[in-house]
């Protein structure tokens, strides 16, 4: 699928101008930051681009950037604006460290990428805060909690597929008492059994050489 950079959607937004005559100043930003920002979500852009410097930090931003951290591209733009501001309550500076930590997305940068770039600018824990608002749909810890989501916390979309969120009955009466889907990893005790057969091998073909040597 081909992708459209931040020029091609000014061009479409000047051609809009050209048509229906000059928005203002705010509103052509405004247009601007919606038309990015649904190109955005559809896919057609890798990450929001860094053309909003000028404008305040917002949710639609806030909203790209959990989507470079997390690596998902399907995020609900509901449940960010509501994250966003309760980050943001929690924290007066949590905007502008954000709007920092947005600066230094690239197309293409993985989540891991953007999580190197953000220790290295001193902007690692506003990353994992996000990343950790998104996971457990939680802002702040203890009496000072902000629960956002509950069920479409991402930590429970990571093992939807053998379990649904707590209370939540999603398969019928009993349902836990099924086999789990297999999760395609060994278990740590599989893993060591065959690590120590790996090492036992060798040195019994040693010993079984040697005795046939002797022999």
């Amino acid at each position: 699928m081909q992708k459209i950079n931040p020029q091609q959607a000014g061009d479409a937004l000047r051609s809009a101008r050209d048509m229906h005559g000059a928005p203002s100043s705010a509103r052509r930003r405004t247009l601007l930051k919606t038309l990015v920002a649904a190109l955005t979500h559809a896919g057609f852009l890798a990450v929001a681009p860094s053309a909003f410097a000028g404008a305040p930090f917002g949710a639609t931003d806030f909203v790209a950037l959990s989507q470079a951290l997390t690596g998902r591209r399907n995020l609900d733009v509901g449940i960010g604006a509501r994250l966003f501001t309760a980050l943001g309550n929690a924290d007066r500076g949590f905007a502008a460290r954000a709007a920092a930590l947005a600066q230094r997305m690239q197309p293409g940068v993985t989540p891991q990428q953007l999580l190197a770039a953000a220790d290295a600018a001193n902007l690692g824990d506003t990353a994992h805060a996000i990343v950790a608002a998104w996971y457990t749909g939680t802002v702040g810890h203890g009496t000072k909690a902000v629960m956002v989501t509950y069920a479409n916390a991402l930590m429970y979309g990571t093992v939807g597929d053998g379990m649904s969120p707590p209370t939540y009955c999603a398969n019928g009466p009993l349902w836990w008492t099924a086999e789990p889907p297999p999760a395609d990893v060994t278990s740590p005790a599989v893993a060591a059994a065959a690590r120590r057969a790996k090492a036992v091998a060798p040195a019994a073909t040693h010993t079984a050489a040697s005795a046939h040597r002797s022999a």
